[in-house]
């Protein structure tokens, strides 16, 4: 798989150190100037590799102290590091005997504590506090429907929650019992982060979002100019009430952008339009740099920092492999062309990659559906371009990024519009190639099958990885997120079978079998059952003798220990490469 993977990233409070976690299970302690360029490094994780113990979560907990979740089979530890000077010392180790996933970890009136969250029989979701030495837990919101953690305000002893398009912030106490009500203070807009009297909420506007912000006393909304554009999602607001700026990071027409404002409205920065994608930045203790997570299609994650003062690209990484390196010299190769096409009244957004590939050409197709395929890492499109593919990066509709409308399109319509517009980009983009495949992950895998099998004359192979292939036995058998979520997203198609049927992809079994195809899964997902993926399978076996399609290549892949990771696609990259360029044939001119 290469160089080490950046898994993990975080930054004190201080801005004077982060810590890299990789892959391999090794982290960095990286010692930070004013203006965010590593001056020190410092290797602390030979404490779990040497007892085979993988990372689950690694954060700062203080100015110099660092937690860290380990997991060997069903046992878990705490380990809390200490910098002094130029050595890092374990303090501290603890059997973790909390059954649920960890959120955030932190250091309170000399206790550590973790922040959690619990989905009930019931579908609702209650987030709590945990201490690992006591073993003891406690409520700090009441059961919630689909709730969305923002932030943990430590000082203030404060949790902000976001519910229904609605903001809450909940108080607890320092013995705070489950038994009593906990109070909050409800706002009318989604809350994104809280300092002091100032909080910092979301604004809905008709054909996005924009910032606002209020003092928790006067509860006056103040928000951006009326002339700035809208935030297709807002993803991250961080105040700064020392300077009296907020910062916030979203998406713009499928580009991730950062804008700084002054509390007064006016627009200070506008990180946009640069080579690849930069996420999670924060400022430099400086306040004149961004330190955040950069990728590019070809560049794996790596640590960088950007010039407030040069928003047009002047990224550097930080990462030590890369020494001085500019981001502009790791980004070079393939170009990306940002396009539309029309269907009816929308405009569908797409990424032309390497467009004067000649000999065929792929469509990748984003999980989600309400992800967006940004320039970021993608060892498959990296090793398609290299093979001469053109590759088609497609938003289909459902995609965030671009609007709530374009987001909402699919509601009670999966693999209705959203799978029209893989066979018209075929048809009106891809027309002039013989050979043109679907490469898809996660929903695109259900979708690419989808495509696939209502059209199998129009495509050459078909790499499904992570798909779900049946909707009606992926309801029945959901656990209690998943039925939720799907009752959300296609309420008004889980009581019509028939409809069911024509968007799954196990109906077109038969007509699958006059495409090659390799689909891919992990033994240990728990969102897209793998026994989805094995039930197609054995159903194109069981076809392909009828239909006399016993010359087109058929591959299962299960991968042990895997799970639904992002960036898990470079683990099958060279697999799914090599299948879909295998047989190749040239453009018909």
């Amino acid at each position: 798989m290469g160089n080490p993977f950046l898994n993990r990233m975080s930054l004190n409070r201080e801005r004077t150190s982060m810590v890299l976690c990789y892959d391999d299970q090794t982290c960095e302690w990286c010692e930070l100037d004013d203006a965010g360029d590593v001056q020190g490094v410092h290797c602390f994780s030979g404490h779990w590799t040497e007892r085979g113990q993988t990372v689950q979560h690694v954060q700062f907990i203080g100015t110099d102290q660092v937690a860290a979740i380990t997991r060997k089979k069903t046992e878990r530890w705490i380990h809390v590091f200490q910098k002094e000077r130029e050595h890092i010392r374990l303090i501290q180790t603890l059997s973790l005997k909390l059954p649920f996933p960890v959120m955030q970890m932190a250091w309170q009136d000399g206790q550590l504590l973790l922040l959690f969250a619990v989905r009930h029989r019931s579908g609702l979701v209650q987030i709590g506090l945990y201490d690992p030495v006591q073993e003891k837990a406690e409520w700090v919101t009441p059961e919630l429907d689909n709730p969305q953690f923002v932030f943990w305000a430590k000082p203030e002893r404060e949790i902000g929650v976001n519910v229904g398009g609605v903001g809450s912030v909940y108080f607890y106490g320092k013995d705070t019992g489950s038994s009593r009500e906990i109070p909050y203070q409800e706002y009318a807009y989604p809350v994104m982060d809280k300092q002091g009297d100032r909080i910092a909420v979301c604004i809905p506007l008709e054909d996005g979002f924009c910032p606002g912000w209020m003092s928790v006393q006067e509860h006056v909304v103040q928000c951006n100019p009326e002339h700035s554009e809208p935030f297709s999602e807002l993803i991250r607001m961080q105040l700064d009430v020392d300077r009296q700026h907020i910062l916030c990071e979203g998406i713009m027409r499928g580009k991730w952008r950062y804008v700084q404002y002054k509390l007064d409205g006016e627009k200070t920065f506008e990180l946009c339009d640069y080579p690849g994608t930069l996420t999670q930045a924060v400022y430099s203790r400086d306040k004149q740099n961004l330190i955040g997570k950069f990728e590019s299609i070809t560049t794996a994650p790596v640590p960088a920092r950007c010039r407030i003062s040069e928003p047009f690209g002047d990224i550097t990484p930080l990462a030590v492999r890369y020494g001085d390196v500019s981001v502009s010299n790791l980004v070079k190769w393939p170009e990306t062309k940002y396009k539309h096409l029309r269907y009816g009244d929308v405009s569908i957004p797409y990424m032309d990659i390497h467009s004067e590939g000649e000999e065929q050409a792929v469509i990748y197709l984003h999980g989600g559906p309400h992800n967006c395929l940004l320039d970021s890492y993608s060892p498959v499109i990296a090793r398609l371009c290299e093979t001469g593919a053109r590759v088609i990066g497609l938003n289909y509709p459902g995609s965030s990024g671009f609007g709530p409308d374009y987001k909402q399109r699919i509601q009670n319509d999966w693999g209705g519009v959203d799978a029209d517009v893989i066979r018209i980009i075929r048809e009106q983009v891809l027309g002039s190639y013989s050979a043109v495949s679907l490469y898809g992950v996660s929903y695109g895998a259900y979708l690419a099958l989808l495509a696939a099998g209502r059209t199998p004359e129009l495509w050459c192979a078909v790499v499904a990885c992570a798909p779900f292939t049946d909707l009606n036995s992926l309801y029945a058998g959901g656990g209690a997120k998943l039925r939720s979520f799907l009752q959300m997203e296609i309420g008004g198609l889980l009581q019509d079978e028939s409809a069911l049927r024509k968007r799954s992809p196990l109906t077109y079994s038969s007509a699958l079998c006059n495409v090659d195809l390799q689909l891919v899964h992990g033994r240990n997902d728990q969102l897209c059952p793998v026994e989805q993926t094995e039930r197609l399978y054995q159903e194109i076996l069981k076809q392909k003798e009828p239909v006399k399609a016993a010359d087109r290549r058929l591959e299962l892949h299960i991968i042990d220990d895997l799970q639904h990771e992002v960036y898990a696609e470079r683990i099958w990259a060279a697999k799914a490469v090599h299948f879909l360029t295998r047989n190749r044939v040239t453009q018909r001119g």
